[in-house]
């Protein structure tokens, strides 16, 4: 067993039993559903993650998927999972857990449970997240997509990177990374560019396409809270 498995594993363990609170204020506790070693990748878990209503019926597809690495050799704990912003239950009704801020949730889970120097992936090639698809096209900056803004709250506030480009061959599909900064002057430095970015874009002009101007000025308006939040 890889030194690494146990704490990839005791990062796991973190979410089991967690309550989110939904913006109907039910409550719904998290389960991990799958664990399993990523072969042969040493110290990566695969894993999965439900959700059990009030009622106490987990649900029948799960909430995120993903992998979870717990770091070594001077590399941080980092998670790359994929979001699905609705959720199937065993009766084939479905919650839309990104309406009731369950998606959002787990991102600041997420983001207590990783470490300064640590980072998120989220994919962002399947159903449920062309919004930030779009806007990255776009050139929205990282921070002020969708599911940036998400990572960018849970304290994810370092460089980001979109692997938009498989540059090896194994990166598999499309997604956000979002670094926690690993000092308080790495920190500092990553918060003046964000301020920048996100200051000049919101004053950039509107496309001359109505549906790609719909997707920047909703990404504007983003950035603009963002920038409003940080001033506080």
């Amino acid at each position: 067993m890889s030194s690494t498995e146990p704490a990839a594993k005791h990062i796991a363990a973190k979410f089991e039993g967690e309550v989110l609170k939904g913006a109907d204020s039910r409550r719904y506790r998290l389960v991990v559903s799958d664990l399993k070693p990523v072969r042969p990748r040493a110290g990566w878990l695969y894993i999965a993650i439900a959700l059990i209503n009030p009622g106490g019926q987990r649900s029948k597809t799960p909430l995120m998927t993903g992998i979870v690495s717990g770091g070594g050799r001077g590399v941080m704990p980092w998670f790359e999972c994929r979001l699905n912003p609705a959720v199937e239950w065993p009766d084939g009704s479905t919650l839309d857990a990104r309406a009731c801020g369950l998606e959002a949730g787990l991102v600041n889970l997420i983001g207590k449970i990783i470490p300064p120097g640590g980072h998120l992936m989220v994919e962002y090639e399947t159903a449920g997240q062309n919004e930030t698809h779009a806007e990255l096209l776009l050139r929205v900056p990282p921070a002020a997509s969708y599911l940036g803004s998400l990572m960018f709250r849970a304290g994810f506030r370092g460089e980001f990177k979109d692997w938009y480009i498989s540059e090896g061959g194994h990166e598999g599909p499309r997604k956000l990374q979002a670094n926690k900064s690993p000092t308080a002057t790495a920190a500092r430095a990553a918060m003046r560019t964000h301020r920048t970015e996100l200051t000049a874009f919101a004053k950039r002009s509107l496309p001359g396409n109505p549906a790609d101007a719909a997707v920047v000025a909703r990404a504007q308006a983003r950035a603009r809270t963002l920038l409003a939040e940080l001033r506080k």
